[in-house]
């Protein structure tokens, strides 16, 4: 994955500005982490909980009832069928 397919598509991760010179100080990327690690800030708080909520729906999907575990299963049904004929 990408930094541009995690923080615009995705919306889990945020970006480091850069100063003037097109560099990425060692304050800003501890603000970054800070914001990420702490929820300070509110890109920091949104950040935190879209992963709060993805986390969640990946548990659900990957549950014994969930929607992944059912179609790794129907897959796994067709493809012994298809094997035994």
């Amino acid at each position: 994955m990408n930094a541009v397919l995690l923080v615009e598509r995705l919306k889990v991760a945020l970006t480091p500005k850069a100063d003037e010179d097109g560099l990425i100080r060692r304050k800003e990327i501890a603000c970054v982490v800070k914001a990420l690690m702490e929820g300070t800030g509110e890109e920091g708080r949104i950040v935190r909980e879209r992963m709060k909520a993805l986390k969640d729906s990946t548990s659900k999907a990957l549950d014994k009832d969930g929607s992944s575990t059912r179609a790794l299963s129907e897959l796994a049904s067709t493809l012994k069928t298809t094997a035994s004929n």
